[in-house]
């Protein structure tokens, strides 16, 4: 196991890991876990003293669908306890749509977004062309299938410049940006075709367009599906070490805070 070689910090707000499309929390039997999305992630967090929630929405419902759901995990877990929200991929625009809501508003202390497609993704533009008859057969059987149309470029575009950075709510933006021999064989031809199309990316989304909202943090060097701690190749530096630089910037987030600064000074 590639464990960082730093502590993970003890956060005071509650941890939520927000999933993207197709996502789940977990797939298991009864107690046994056979996968989940963040694999090894949430452990590593709560063996440092967090206290972590995995979303489980609707996996490839709207935005807004999604967002609902989201509000309520956050509140069955943690009540009206403000959270440091992690998204990845499209459960950062969810997060969006949840701070955009006046009711929702005040249950994010944070949020920090992993290859969010915040411009869309040329990819789902592809989709849309070439599934256009699989999303009309799903609409015919009422199933929300929203998410694929709101990863479009244009879709994306448009929510992006209705849902700004809000005041009061520090927002951090994570890229991936991979050299081509460390990107997984099952994303290799996708990361040349959006390299042509976009630019740098992690084999789903660019770096433009996972860096347009919030601060933008140092990129890393991971694909899409190497963020979620699956498909690991040796090389590279620990999924895990990536994440803690996440955690220790949330965690001189709270220490600024009049809150952090008593702590301190007791």
């Amino acid at each position: 196991m590639d464990l960082p070689v730093r502590l993970c910090p003890r956060l005071e707000a509650p941890i939520v890991l927000a999933h993207g499309l197709f996502g789940f929390d977990r797939i298991g039997l009864g107690p046994v876990t056979l996968a989940s999305y963040f694999r090894r992630i949430p452990g590593y967090f709560r063996a440092g003293g967090n206290r972590v929630l995995v979303s489980q929405v609707p996996s490839i419902s709207s935005i807004e669908n999604r967002a609902r759901f989201l509000a309520r995990r956050i509140r069955s877990a943690f009540g009206g306890e403000p959270v440091h929200l992690i998204g990845h991929s499209m459960g950062g625009l969810d997060a969006r749509a949840l701070l955009a809501s006046d009711r929702d508003f005040g249950l994010v202390r944070s949020l920090t977004t992993i290859a969010t497609p915040h411009l869309g993704s040329a990819l789902a533009d592809f989709a849309k062309i070439g599934f256009g008859r699989v999303y009309r057969l799903l609409a015919a059987m009422k199933i929300d299938h929203g998410g694929f149309l709101d990863v479009t470029r244009r879709s994306a575009r448009r929510f992006h410049r209705r849902h700004p950075v809000p005041d009061g709510v520090p927002c951090f933006s994570v890229a991936g940006d991979p050299p081509l021999e460390d990107v997984c064989r099952h994303l290799q031809r996708f990361h040349a075709i959006m390299g042509e199309v976009e630019g740098a990316n992690d084999g789903l989304v660019s770096v433009a367009s996972a860096e347009a909202f919030g601060e933008p943090l140092p990129s890393w060097p991971a694909d899409h599906f190497h963020q979620m701690d699956w498909l690991v190749r040796q090389r590279g530096p620990s999924i895990l070490s990536l994440y803690l630089d996440v955690l220790e910037n949330l965690a001189s987030i709270e220490s600024r805070s009049p809150e952090g600064r008593s702590r301190l000074n007791a």
